[in-house]
């Protein structure tokens, strides 16, 4: 994505609160778009349904279909997979100066994806909804599908350099489904094709812009499958990594002392899901920098110090740009913990306030707090994670991947049978132990990068 990130930083030039404003819009867009616009569509959703129609427990329902569908498309289906063997591929693929393969390995992955994730969310839906139409079902199936296809579709759509595009793509077709959902309201699951209808059209805009910028003769390949050259630790540590993110999740879905049936067997947490989602919110300042800094910043200086290498320049050259690339890695650091806590701050004082205006009950603010905090050190790791695999490393980050996913799991279980008090500890205890652990091995790993750049390449 370095191509987005120095476009965007073209725009700091004019050196203006409202250029800032700007490019930090917009980095929050790319970053953390295909969730963040979207919930906030779901909610406008829910709000329109619930006074138009008063059907509270459909729109309910919707919330929560919606969200299975996030879910299963992150962590569980073909699409959470490929997102990181994807990336790589194309990253390879440029790198190499065959952007005609780009176009055919992104077809073959939605392919795959669509087959593959038909199939098995078939047979999940029909266990979901034993009792509803078959028109239904086949919406659920829609809706799951079309979140995963824009899922991969954002890999490519998000670096772009027409960054502009994608992000009125987004506002224009989550503002659509909430249009639609006047038109629709009269029939079965008006929710759910609204939401299908907005979504799909969303992966077709992604998918014109995708072939105007990487066109070629062939339309489908299927070489990023090869199993001898597949990334396979990079696709394993993907789902462990989005696995991890929900499965506290899912645990509080799933416990009996904290989850409960909505409808059939689609389970949710009364006491968990509001608290995480309001936490999440509140990082996408956080969300913002990372994603800016990261992909300009600290982007420039990794090139240059490659560059560098390759040109056969001055070992002081070589120190210099490793210098400035690990003064940039603090930089982030930093200056993410600075956002944060000052947001954390006024959030603590103004959040009694703000659960009043939302009729949410006082009884939920210290499990939001401590969610706001494990929200934060999530940033922190994923910052660590994406300098690791800026560096090809990719058994560290399949093991830290894994370790975040176990200890969130088994800290979770065991937070919930301590009692309320310790609900949301394990969720931020997991982070913060993984955030250290990366820490200690992005601080090694950026320390030798240049002996290992010389000595261990094969």
């Amino acid at each position: 994505m370095a191509a987005i990130g120095f476009e965007l930083k073209k725009s700091l030039k004019k050196d203006s609160l409202i250029s800032y404003l700007k490019v930090y819009g917009y980095s929050s867009i790319l970053s953390a778009g295909a969730w963040m616009i979207s919930i906030i569509a779901v909610i406008f959703v829910g709000y329109i349904s619930i006074t138009s129609s008063k059907s509270f427990k459909e729109t309910i329902e919707f919330q929560l279909i919606v969200t299975y569908a996030f879910m299963l498309s992150s962590s569980f289906l073909l699409s959470a997979f490929l997102q990181l063997p994807l990336t790589r591929f194309i990253a390879d693929r440029l790198y190499e100066k065959k952007r005609e393969e780009v176009l055919p390995a992104y077809f073959g992955s939605i392919l795959v994806s669509l087959i593959f994730g038909g199939v098995v969310l078939s047979f999940y839906v029909f266990y979901l909804f034993p009792n509803k139409s078959i028109y239904f079902k086949a919406l659920v199936v829609g809706v799951f599908l079309i979140i995963s296809l824009v899922w991969l579709s954002n890999v490519l759509a998000s670096s772009l350099k027409r960054y502009k595009t994608v992000v009125f793509s987004f506002f224009f077709t989550y503002s659509l489904i909430v249009l639609l959902v006047y038109f629709f309201k009269k029939s079965e699951g008006f929710l759910l094709l609204s939401f299908f209808i907005g979504n799909f059209i969303l992966f077709l805009i992604l998918t014109f812009l995708i072939l105007k910028e990487f066109p070629s003769n062939s339309l489908i390949s299927f070489k990023i499958f090869n199993p001898k050259k597949f990334y396979w630790r990079l696709a394993a540590a993907g789902v462990f990594y989005n696995l991890g993110v929900w499965i506290d999740k899912i645990i509080f879905w799933y416990h009996p002392l904290t989850g409960y049936y909505l409808n059939e067997n689609l389970r949710a947490s009364i006491v968990y899901d509001l608290p995480i989602f309001l936490a999440y919110l509140a990082i996408i300042p956080s969300m913002a920098i990372f994603f800016f800094r990261l992909e300009s910043d600290f982007t420039e200086s990794f090139i240059s110090f490659y560059d560098s290498i390759i040109s056969g320049k001055s070992l002081f050259e070589i120190k210099k740009y490793k210098n400035l690339m690990n003064k940039n890695i603090r930089g982030i650091i930093r200056e993410i913990i600075i956002i944060q806590t000052i947001i954390n701050i006024f959030i603590y004082f103004s959040a009694g306030y703000i659960f009043d205006k939302l009729n949410i009950p006082r009884l939920y603010l210290d499990l939001f707090h401590i969610l706001l905090i494990g929200a934060t050190l999530q940033i922190c790791f994923m910052t660590m994670m994406a300098l690791l695999f800026y560096i090809d490393k990719r058994i560290e980050t399949l093991y830290l991947s894994l370790i975040f996913c176990i200890l969130n799991a088994v800290l979770t279980y065991l937070s919930i049978n301590l009692g309320p008090e310790y609900f949301g500890y394990g969720y931020a205890v997991s982070l913060l132990i993984s955030f250290i652990i990366s820490l200690f091995i992005v601080r090694e790993k950026f320390a030798r990068i240049d002996y290992e750049t010389f000595m261990l390449q094969k």
